[in-house]
Order: structure tokens, then sequence, then C-alpha cells
């Protein structure tokens, strides 16, 4: 994958962390994980086992997106590196002194 397409992944990714509807439906996500787990049965330890293994994916899931996020920073720092080390000693020298 080349470092534009890093980048603009981190891009996407970013905007659906940030989107309202995302938000939304992990919160709602959250409240649902809690409720079944507060209605399960104390002798259910196999349900409540599955509602901890989904609340640990729902988590793996966002840290996937924030992963995607700082890789598409990384990459957006290596194209304009770059980028300087490919502009000429003219161009370098007067965009310094500005």
């Amino acid at each position: 994958m080349t470092p534009h397409q890093t980048q603009q992944r981190g891009i996407e990714a970013k905007r659906v962390l940030d989107s309202e509807v995302f938000k939304e439906a992990m919160t709602l996500l959250d409240a649902q994980i809690v409720q079944q787990w507060k209605a399960c049965p104390v002798t259910d330890k196999e349900g409540a086992m599955l509602l901890l293994q989904i609340a640990k994916i729902k988590s793996k899931f966002e840290a996937v997106l924030v992963g995607l996020i700082e890789t598409g920073k990384l990459a957006t720092h290596e194209i304009n590196l770059n980028a300087e080390r490919n502009e000429s000693k003219a161009r370098q020298f007067f965009r310094r002194g500005q």
C-alpha cells in the first residue's frame, strides 16, 4: 500500500470515529451489553462470558480504527518528508527563508 493510500485510510477512519451516528451506535451497543449482562442470571456463566467477549471485540474494533488514524498520520509525515527531500536546493532555501 502506498503512503497516499495509507494516509487516505487514516482520514476515512477518522471520519468514521468522528461521525455522530457511529458514536451513537457505539454508545447504544455499550448500553445494550451492560443491560444484557445485568439481566444475565448468575448461573449463566457462558452467557456472561459471551457478553464480555462482545465488549472486548467492540473495544478492539475501535482500537483498530484509532490505529488506522495513527498509521495515516505517520504516512502523512512520510509524504511531507519525501516532498522536502525531493525539492530543489534553491526551493528549500527560499522556503526556509520565509
